[in-house]
């Protein structure tokens, strides 16, 4: 019976920050977004996703799909989908962040 010899192992550690909704609420919240002004799937933010950022979550064929765009007058404009809600939470935060910055300019 013959012994395998011991090798020295690295260990890695991956940090993944996983984002859902109540995170997001919260950080757009730190932000200084009003409710008015946002739209998570009537969860957190406006009763309606009309004149704003939204996001939706809706059945896709075999997953759920996150669905984030801006809707005016009636018509959803810039429609990304996502199949994780983190990358969804994650994408609409850096959207309202970027928005912000032209507007606080």
């Amino acid at each position: 019976m013959s012994q395998a010899a011991a090798t020295p192992c690295s260990l890695y550690v991956l940090i993944v920050t996983i984002m859902n909704l109540p995170d997001l609420y919260s950080e757009l919240k730190k932000l200084g977004v009003g409710d008015n002004e946002i739209y998570l799937h009537g969860l957190y933010g406006s009763t309606d996703d009309n004149e704003k950022l939204s996001m939706t979550i809706k059945k896709g064929k075999y997953i759920a799909v996150w669905e984030v765009y801006f809707k005016e007058r009636g018509e959803k404009h810039s429609i990304v989908e996502f199949n994780n809600e983190s990358g969804a939470c994650e994408y609409y935060l850096k959207s309202k962040e970027n928005e912000l910055r032209w507007i606080r300019k």
